[in-house]
This record gives structure tokens, C-alpha cells and sequence, in this order.
């Protein structure tokens, strides 16, 4: 499941174009998926990006044959020949700033590189990589036998102040170095830089190759932040809407909720938005990164910033909920997103919230309206129809998609 890949040659590069059909999340109740296919919601959509795809390359870096080395003194064993040792490279040429933890687990690794040893002796070789100015560098040695070919993925991390800095994509350039060590001597095989384009920290592809809409659907569980500082405090600010002033985590071992506890917990957390956050729905813009991506902002921005749209607004609220250890999900409908969460452990029953709702309306309307639309959307999930999506928070942790730093 590669991102977007590309493949260098000393001497050229071959190019293809892919483009990515177009998918972004409107947020209007009633819109539809603007794609080539489909007509504009009728109420404010979000526009895909308006710079054309940009052409996705796979790139292979192959290391020239070094210049003959001076002959030198006999060493046991003696040292090996270094044009025997051959090294490739591919890496993603966009690297998805809001899923970058995703690297190597869910997503393929950032950078592959593959080395041979095609002659007679065991060599050791380094391989070091890293996003120049915004990544840690990868570093790893590895030892190949006579005619022995290994893989080195790396994934180099992304500086915190970078990210924050990432308010829009930024072009980069890819640092790749291999190195054949002889008795601690460097000798160098590889070293190059080549290009990538860093996304904004708010940018989501809804499309990535190798990925269905219900897996590029699951990934934004990875926006579902309930360890964020932000999100806690609107927790603490929430307890005082409870009858005991106090919030408290787990279902308790109520059937369905008889006892009110789920309720009470989610409506103090809406008054406490509606209140004290001031928050209401707006639409947001489009990002230009190449390809189908849109701008969402996480939990923390939403409260910071007071407004967000129907994702961002529903993943605010499933991040307060899952913060109070309830089982939460992401529903989503063509052109529109709203979240759920289940009433108990035992029962498969659900308090469906239209988050769009906040500020306008009270709790109780909020989860009418929710109701009324997955009874609409249900049939449609059921017949297996594209763009309608489920996603459980709980599931997309167990598949190690974990929340993202909050920074």
C-alpha cells in the first residue's frame, strides 16, 4: 500500500501521471459527493483542489560504480570491492503530515532502501535518510553476507516545530546517504537529495492508492484526540452541567443506559460547547495539496478557533467521548459526517449526535435529528453503496491507528 512513489536513476527519471478522483467531505446535510460523477451539493460544499493532480512518481536510486581506489595495505580479510555493493532507494513523494505516525504501520514505510552485496565477502553498510528541516534522520547499519540482498525501511519522524509551522504544504527536499564501512572507515556508495512536498498539518487525502473508502475512511480515527490537553479541559469544564458536578469514565454496568449516565455525561459536554466555547458550525476551505485532500482541523483548533465543520465538529465530540472511556464512531453519508456513541457494552444501541447542530439547538434535538439520519442511511450501508461509512474508534485502535500527537 504505497502512498505515492517514486523510482530514480543516476541518469533519468521515469514518470507517470495518476490522477485522483476527486472526494471532499461538504459537510452540508443534504450534499452529495462533488466528484466528476456527481452533481455540487446544493448547499455549501467543500471544493477538491484546484491545482491539477500533480503526476505521482516512482523513484530508484542506483549508486554509480565508484572510481578504483588506490591500492592500499592487506588487510584479513582484505576489504571489499565497492562497486560489488548496489544500493536502491524508493521513497513517497508526498509525505501526509496528519497521518505521519501511520508510516510503517498502517501506511508503507517513507523510504525503502534495498542493498546488495554481490561479492564474495560479509560488508557492513550504513543507510541514513531524513526530510531535510523536518524530519529526525533514520539511521540503521546492516550486515550482508556474500551475495546476500536486504531490505532497510526507515521512517524518519517529524520535528514538533515543524509541524506547527505547517499551516500550508511546503516543497522539500529527501536526503538519502549509503555508506560501505571498513573497519570504521567510511566509503561512500550513495549520496543524493530528490524531492517531496510536505502536506499542511490539516490536510486528509481522501483518496490514497492501494487504500478503499472504507480504509481512507478509518484513518481518521487517527483525528480522534482524546489525550489532548484541549479536549480535557472541556471534560473539566463539562462537569459542572452534571446534577453531581463531577465526570466519570466507563459505562458502570448499565443495560441501554437505564440509569441516564451516558446521556448525562454527552449533554453536559455539548452545554459546555454551546456555552462556554461559543462553538457553531462553519464551513472551512479546501487545501491545494495535489489530488482529492480537504483542510480539517483537530479537536484543539475546533475549540480554539470556536466553529468547525461537520468532521471537525464530530470528531470533537467523539474525542471528548472516548476520553470518558465510551465506545464511539464516525458515520458518514455522502457529502456529510456525524458521529455516535453506543449506549453499553452489552447491546449494540447508539445515541446517534448531528454536531452540526451545536449552538442552535439543544442536545436532545441534536440526537433526533442523528437518529433520523442513520435510520436513512442505514439501508444504504447495508446494500454495501459507496461513500456511506462506518467507522468504530475502539476497531481502528486495535488496527494501530492511534491518535496523533496533539501538537
Amino acid at each position: 500500500m504505497n502512498i505515492s512513489r517514486v523510482k530514480i536513476t543516476p541518469f533519468f527519471k521515469l514518470m507517470g501521471a495518476l490522477c485522483a478522483a476527486a472526494l471532499v467531505l461538504s459537510c452540508s446535510l443534504s450534499g452529495v459527493v462533488q466528484n466528476s460523477l456527481r452533481p455540487a451539493a446544493t448547499e455549501t460544499a467543500y471544493p477538491v483542489a484546484s491545482v491539477p493532480p500533480q503526476p505521482h512518481l516512482l523513484v530508484t536510486a542506483t549508486a554509480a560504480p565508484a572510481a578504483t581506489l588506490p591500492p592500499e595495505v592487506a588487510t584479513n580479510p582484505p576489504p571489499a570491492e565497492i562497486d560489488s555493493i548496489q544500493v536502491d532507494y524508493v521513497y513517497t513523494t508526498n509525505l501526509i503530515t496528519i497521518l505521519y505516525p501511520l508510516y510503517g504501520e498502517t501506511l508503507d514505510d517513507f523510504i525503502i532502501f534495498t542493498i546488495q552485496n554481490q561479492g564474495d565477502q560479509t560488508v557492513q553498510v550504513l543507510a541514513e535518510s531524513e526530510v531535510s528541516g523536518y524530519t529526525t534522520r533514520a539511521i540503521d547499519t546492516v550486515t550482508l553476507a556474500a551475495g546476500e540482498t536486504l531490505e532497510v525501511r526507515q521512517n524518519p519522524r517529524l520535528l514538533p516545530e515543524a509541524i506547527d509551522d505547517l499551516n500550508s504544504e511546503k516543497p522539500a527536499q529527501v536526503y538519502v546517504r549509503a555508506a560501505y564501512l571498513d573497519q570504521g572507515d567510511e566509503k561512500l556508495l550513495l549520496e543524493e537529495t530528490t524531492d517531496t512536498l510536505v502536506y499542511s498539518r490539516r490536510d486528509f487525502p481522501w483518496e490514497i492508492p492501494g487504500f478503499s473508502n472504507e480504509e481512507v475512511f478509518d484513518l481518521l480515527a487517527a483525528m480522534v484526540t482524546p489525550n489532548d490537553p484541549a479536549v480535557e479541559e472541556l471534560i473539566r469544564v463539562a462537569a459542572d452541567y452534571t446534577e453531581s458536578g463531577m465526570m466519570w469514565t466507563g459505562y458502570g454496568g448499565t443495560v441501554d443506559d437505564e440509569d441516564g449516565a451516558v446521556w448525562e455525561r454527552l449533554e453536559a459536554i455539548w452545554e459546555a460547547e454551546a456555552n462556554d466555547y461559543d462553538l457553531t458550525y462553519v464551513g472551512t476551505w479546501v487545501s491545494y495539496a495535489p489530488g482529492s485532500v480537504q483542510r480539517i482541523r483537530l479537536p484543539a483548533e475546533v475549540l480554539e478557533q470556536r466553529s468547525g465543520n461537520c468532521i471537525e465538529l464530530a470528531l470533537l465530540f467523539a474525542s471528548a467521548a472516548e476520553a470518558m472511556d465510551l465506545e464511539t464512531a464516525i458515520v458518514g453519508i455522502p457529502g456529510h459526517a456525524f458521529m455516535a456513541v453506543r449506549t453499553d457494552q452489552e447491546n449494540a444501541n447508539y445515541y446517534f449526535i448531528e454536531t452540526t447542530l451545536i449552538g442552535r439547538s439543544s442536545f436532545s434535538q441534536a440526537v433526533s435529528y442523528g437518529n433520523q439520519e442513520f435510520e436513512e442511511a442505514l439501508p444504504h450501508m447495508d446494500a454495501g453503496e459507496d461513500y456511506y461509512n462506518w467507522l468504530t474508534v475502539w476497531d481502528a485502535r486495535d488496527q494501530g491507528i492511534l491518535p496523533l500527537p496533539w501538537h
